[in-house]
C-alpha cells in the first residue's frame, strides 16, 4: 500500500490524499499521476503507508485498488 499526498497546482497546499493498494511503486505512481491529471493537481509525495495511515484511511474511507 502506498499513500500519495496531491497539491494544488504550484504550491505546497495539500488538495487531498489517498491511500492505494498496488503491486508496485512503479503502478502506485503510474495511478497516482494519472489521477492528478484528472483532478488538476499535482503529486506531492509517494510514499509507502504505514500501519497507521491504512488503519486510519480504513476507517474514514475506501483505499484504491489498482
Amino acid at each position: 500500500m502506498y499513500f500519495a499526498e496531491f497539491a494544488f497546482a504550484g504550491t505546497t497546499e495539500l488538495a487531498s490524499q489517498l491511500l492505494i493498494q498496488a503491486p508496485s511503486k512503479v503502478a502506485a505512481s503510474d495511478f497516482a499521476q494519472e489521477y492528478a491529471s484528472n483532478w488538476g493537481v499535482e503529486l506531492f509525495s509517494l510514499t509507502p503507508a504505514t500501519e497507521k495511515q491504512v488503519r486510519l484511511y480504513s476507517l474514514l474511507s475506501k483505499p484504491v485498488e489498482v
